[in-house]
């Protein structure tokens, strides 16, 4: 399954490129005959949506997901640690400055 998933991605980014390429030779044709841009055409539309179908299964089902608990990391700390951010400390304050303001005053 694992090996049909892979392929599923690799065919899926393929067909993107190619979708790609298919956009750009559209774009060239329009410009080389003089007529105006209208929009990608259904084909290609409907090409990129197979291919990107195609690459997220693959990408979803080549792997072994495993979900994301948070109980188990949240059980580990106490209610007073949730809030305790260092990182976001701050001693650069206007606290100086107004002290500066009521000692002048």
């Amino acid at each position: 399954m694992k090996g049909v998933a892979k392929l599923s991605g690799i065919i899926g980014i393929g067909l993107f490129l190619h979708t790609i390429y298919s956009v750009l030779q559209h774009r060239k044709y329009l410009r080389l005959t003089d007529q105006p841009f209208e929009g990608v055409p259904l084909d290609i539309i409907v090409e990129c949506i197979i291919s990107l179908l195609l690459f997220s299964w693959g990408i979803i089902n080549s792997q072994n997901l495993i979900p994301i608990k948070a109980s188990t990391h949240l059980a580990k700390k106490s209610y007073d640690s949730f809030d305790n951010r260092p990182n976001f400390t701050t001693f650069n304050n206007r606290g100086k400055y107004i002290n500066e303001i009521i000692k002048n005053n």
